[in-house]
C-alpha cells in the first residue's frame, strides 16, 4: 500500500510562499508590459494620424498650384493666340492687304 505524508513542514510553506510570489510578480510585469504597449500603440497611432493630416495638407497645396499652373498655362495659351493674331494684321498691313489706299468711289476690295 502507498503510504502518504501529509505533515506540514517549514520547507513546504517557504516553497509555496516563494512559487506564490513568483506567480503575482509574473502577473504584474506581464500587466506592465501590456499597458506599455498599449501606450505605444496610441502614441504611434496618433502620430501617424498627425503624418497623415500633414500628408493630406500637403497634397492640398500641391493641387491648388497645379490648378494654378493649368490656369496660367491657359492664360500664357490665350495671349499667344492673340499676339499671333496680331502679327498676322501687321504681315496683311505691309502687304497691302486690309489697308485703305487713296480715295475710292466704292468700298470694293479695300476689305477682305
Amino acid at each position: 500500500m502507498v503510504a502518504v505524508d501529509l505533515t506540514i513542514t517549514l520547507g513546504t510553506i517557504i516553497e509555496t510562499v516563494v512559487l506564490g510570489a513568483g506567480g503575482i510578480t509574473m502577473i504584474v510585469t506581464l500587466r506592465n508590459t501590456v499597458a506599455g504597449l498599449n501606450e505605444k500603440f496610441a502614441a504611434s497611432k496618433q502620430e501617424t494620424k498627425d503624418q497623415f493630416a500633414g500628408i493630406q495638407s500637403e497634397l492640398k497645396k500641391m493641387g491648388d498650384i497645379l490648378i494654378g499652373m493649368a490656369r496660367f498655362d491657359e492664360k500664357l495659351v490665350n495671349l499667344d493666340k492673340r499676339v499671333t493674331g496680331q502679327g498676322r494684321k501687321i504681315d496683311d498691313l505691309s502687304r497691302g492687304q486690309g489697308f485703305v489706299r487713296g480715295h475710292r468711289d466704292s468700298i470694293d476690295g479695300e476689305y477682305e
